[in-house]
């Protein structure tokens, strides 16, 4: 992998180590989150683990240029990726729980960095605001799997409206819509968290989707504003 990373051709080293890979990870973002779960079938669950797959190799790639980050960036990768595909030849419990743990840990690793693309200094491009959007993205998507691991381990963490069997992608994606709406505050009600722990997290996630859009906003016109001046000085 580190061969790799510095054997790279230049422009596509560019690429994902620049801002460009934000446009690139929001598409594969929303195809793989939010399309691919609509189209109901083995084939498409398959696509959607490669689609996966690829997005948490680009997120290795563009981790940083540390060496130590991205070694323990690509053993995190590589168990996240491992076990969600042997999820699909052994779907029992542990495997499920140890996959989920392992793709929160590299989806929290996954945000920071995105944040740390959005917020640095530097002019305010469209691949910024676009990091931004896929920023956003990623706080309802590592809720989500964070619920999903507590429902894993909790007993009544949730409840759940609609009895989906544990340990199956059709519970995930119920608290997938948990989660969005939690972050948007709409608060529809259908479902509730009924644990200490899992209120805590909902609150929390709650306060990021309130706080994050005003922080952005102020953090981009401060950056334009910053750019501006440089301009003209």
């Amino acid at each position: 992998m580190r061969t790799f990373l510095f054997n790279m051709p230049g422009k596509l080293k560019s690429v994902l180590w620049g801002e460009k890979w934000l446009d690139i990870f929001l598409y594969m973002l929303f195809i793989s989150f939010f399309i691919a779960p609509f189209i109901d079938s083995p084939a498409v669950r398959l696509l959607t683990s490669l689609l996966f797959s690829l997005l948490m190799i680009a997120g290795v790639v563009s981790m940083s240029r540390h060496t130590s980050i991205r070694m323990l960036a690509t053993l995190v990768a590589c168990l996240a990726i491992s076990l969600r595909w042997l999820k699909h030849i052994m779907p029992n419990p542990m495997i499920v729980k140890l996959g989920t743990l392992a793709i929160l840990v590299f989806m929290i690793m996954l945000t920071v960095v995105t944040l740390t693309k959005v917020f640095r200094k530097g002019p305010v491009t469209s691949h910024r605001v676009k990091g931004a959007i896929a920023a956003y993205l990623l706080f309802g998507m590592t809720w989500s799997l964070l619920y999903g691991l507590l429902d894993q381990i909790l007993p009544n963490a949730f409840n759940l409206v609609a009895a989906v069997d544990l340990f199956t992608p059709e519970r995930q994606e119920t608290l997938t819509y948990f989660s969005f709406v939690t972050l948007t505050t709409v608060g529809f009600g259908d479902i509730t968290p009924t644990h200490e722990i899992s209120r805590m997290f909902v609150v929390m996630e709650a306060l990021i989707g309130q706080l994050y859009p005003a922080t952005l906003l102020a953090r981009l016109v401060s950056l334009q504003l910053m750019n501006q001046g440089e301009d003209k000085g």
